[in-house]
């Protein structure tokens, strides 16, 4: 996001100067920079909180189907694509069968629903 601000906003480019406070002055100069970092800062945490979901759900950890289901209902906020990953998100994930069969795995059972195989 600072890349993208300097690229598309020029004279955001010195807002952090020698001598120059972080936090100071109330120019539209200030406030964009500030901006575009508070949101690239905000991008970056989801992306690491993204990358601890799929870490959870790979180790099939018992706290990352309540982690996915938080994560697939603020998706649901990022038109288009967004909506409809946290639209499968949930489909996949809040059913109450969807939820006993991830318990078992997390816990280790092995007792896969075999339902389509043994048919």
């Amino acid at each position: 996001m600072i890349i993208f601000g300097s690229v598309f906003f020029p004279f955001l480019r010195g807002w952090r100067g020698p001598g120059t406070w972080a936090l100071g002055g109330w120019g539209l100069d200030g406030f964009l920079s500030r901006g575009v970092f508070s949101v690239g800062l905000v991008l970056a945490m989801f992306g690491v909180l993204h990358l601890v979901l799929a870490y959870g759900l790979f180790e099939r950890e018992s706290w990352a189907r309540m982690l996915g289901l938080v994560i697939g209902f603020l998706a649901l906020l990022r038109f288009p694509l967004g909506t409809a990953l946290g639209v499968s998100t949930l489909w996949v994930l809040l059913p109450e069968e969807s939820g006993a069969e991830y318990d078992r795995l997390a816990r280790g059972d092995r007792q896969w629903n075999s339902a389509a195989a043994s048919s």
